[in-house]
């Protein structure tokens, strides 16, 4: 799936999830922002922690983000996301949500505030979207992200101890 920020104007209705968000994240120029509700096998596809690696290693000002709301299973079985923000970590940032802020309705990906991945209902996503650009509904979502991210807390579980 080839997708261009900033120029493809098509909405698409992607059959995979994961093919659908690495393929954002492989578009991405400098940001990319996911909110998803647990860190669960969406942020854990080899395909997509490749394409937030590359990412995160393209540039010094890239600007990657994920918001969760739990990451209770994630810890104690051993999460790609975790790994790869404990190697990245002035690259790559984890925050969770405060309790008032959780929608476990929640899980987009918003890529240089104007891409966007939509799968409300994740797990059981309702419909996929993917739109590279022009839908208004993007830049929504890149400030109720920002909103969210003010709030957001790192979480202990995810820190690892250096003795």
């Amino acid at each position: 799936m080839d997708v261009r920020i900033g120029e493809d104007r098509t909405l698409h209705h992607p059959p995979c999830a994961t093919a659908a968000l690495a393929a954002l994240i492989r578009a991405s120029g400098r940001r990319l922002w996911l909110r998803v509700p647990e860190l669960d096998a969406l942020s854990n596809d080899s395909d997509v922690l490749a394409a937030l690696k590359s990412l995160a290693l393209s540039s010094s000002h890239a600007d990657l983000r994920v918001l969760f709301d739990d990451a209770g299973r994630a810890v104690k079985t051993g999460h790609g996301l975790i790994h790869l923000s404990r190697r990245l970590p002035s690259r790559l940032q984890l925050r969770q949500t405060q309790a008032d802020d959780a929608d476990p309705r929640l899980c987009f990906a918003v890529a240089d505030r104007t891409g966007l991945f939509q799968a409300p209902g994740w797990p059981r996503p309702e419909r996929l979207d993917l739109c590279a650009h022009a839908l208004p509904l993007g830049p929504r979502r890149a400030e109720e992200f920002a909103r969210t991210w003010e709030r957001a807390r790192g979480s202990r579980e995810l820190r690892e101890l250096h003795l």
